[in-house]
């Protein structure tokens, strides 16, 4: 009998089977380590909030309104006429001058049963020694009294009598002066104070002046048109005071004339308008309108009035912010950027006031280029 003997030298089976091991080993190594990227790259997140505040806008823009303007986005009647007006001012400077016939009143009384008969010219004297005439002879009835008028023995600032006082009279004896006697309610002075007008009068008046003529071209305005949006606008006007600077006097007058440019129009024409214009400024898809504040401020420009149109000045304001759904936010941008380039990117955009990063986990420092991944929020302060 021949037996035949395994051989695992050159030739055998232990080789291959070796190899086999090698290759099985080996496509496990390989296994476990696309595994391990798989569970690395899935690992890996980046949560992004971008904080962005509203910036103003605004916008400047000229629209004709009037008959004559039928293509116009604003619908409305321009027409015009003329207005007067006249106002009266009182200069702000003072000075004192010497009446030389000042006069003033007092009350004579006389608390006895005996009436007193008191002549022109009778002295009354203040407790400070200011002495004072009876313009006119009168007679104080007895426990009454009677108004008359007085005037300083010296007509110049010591005279000036501003607090009420009680005077008695030396012509009458000491017991008599206690019965009757004399007290002024009001002031007393040799002189008067007259206003002096000055250049500031003459230029604060007409300024107020032109305010008037604006305020009353409104009010035709309103009354013309009761029921629409309507303006009335200064086109041009002409003033004058009756008097000059370095005239004294009490008060004095302005006078002008002036036209008045009378417009209405539809006022969600404008707003609407304005809006689209505002709309315009917005740069591209990566911002968005998100206010108007208040409505359009319009001022007059020119009148037309051979063909009744106004052109009007228009400036509107609003508020604009970054888009969330810009393509500057678009994650594909952030893919693979370390958190210091993705802070630089997005602070260089505008509105952006700051941004706030998570990345995860701890050793992971930039952003996964797997969509579902990263996470992009737009958070708005006030």
């Amino acid at each position: 009998m021949v037996h035949k003997t395994h051989t695992t030298g050159p030739g055998g089976y232990g080789q291959p089977i070796r190899f086999y091991k090698a290759v099985a080993i080996t496509f496990l190594c390989l296994t476990l380590g696309l595994l391990a990227v798989i569970v690395f790259m899935s690992a890996k997140r980046a949560d992004i909030t971008i904080i962005t505040r509203s910036d103003a806008v605004d916008v400047n823009f000229s629209v004709m309104v009037g008959a004559g303007a039928p293509d116009s986005p604003v619908k409305g009647t321009a027409s015009s006429t003329v207005i007067t007006l006249e106002k009266i001012f009182k200069p702000s400077g003072v000075k004192k001058v010497e009446t030389g016939s000042a006069t003033g009143v007092v009350t004579l009384y006389n608390t006895s049963a005996i009436a007193q008969p008191l002549v022109a010219t009778t002295r009354l004297l203040s407790p400070n020694e200011v002495l004072y005439r009876l313009k006119k002879g009168v007679t104080v009835p007895s426990n009454g009294s009677i108004e008359a008028e007085v005037y300083p023995d010296k007509i110049d600032e010591s005279s000036s009598i501003t607090k009420p006082t009680t005077f008695t009279i030396p012509g009458l004896s000491s017991a008599r002066q206690k019965e009757v006697y004399a007290k002024s309610t009001q002031s007393l002075s040799g002189t008067r104070e007259v206003g002096i007008i000055s250049e500031s009068d003459i230029k604060q008046a007409r300024e107020v002046f032109i305010e008037a003529l604006k305020d009353k071209a409104k009010e035709l305005a309103a009354l013309q048109f009761p029921t629409q949006k309507s303006f009335g606008f200064i086109a041009q006007y002409t003033s004058e005071p009756d008097k000059t600077i370095g005239a004294e006097t009490d008060s004095f007058v302005f006078t002008g004339k002036a036209t008045v440019v009378l417009v209405a129009y539809k006022p969600e024409d404008l707003n609407q308008y304005a809006a689209q214009m505002l709309s315009q400024k917005i740069l591209g898809n990566n911002e968005n309108l998100q206010s108007t504040n208040g409505e359009p401020v319009v001022s007059f420009d020119s009148l037309d009035s051979v063909k009744n149109i106004a052109t009007l000045k228009v400036s509107h304001t609003g508020t604009v912010n970054l888009d969330p759904n810009s393509r500057q936010l678009q994650k594909s941008l952030f893919f693979g950027k370390s958190e210091d380039e993705v802070r630089r990117y997005v602070m260089s955009l505008d509105h952006v006031q700051s941004v706030e990063m998570k990345f995860k986990p701890l050793w992971n420092h930039t952003v996964p280029q797997v969509a579902d991944h990263v996470t992009v929020v737009v958070k708005q302060v006030e």
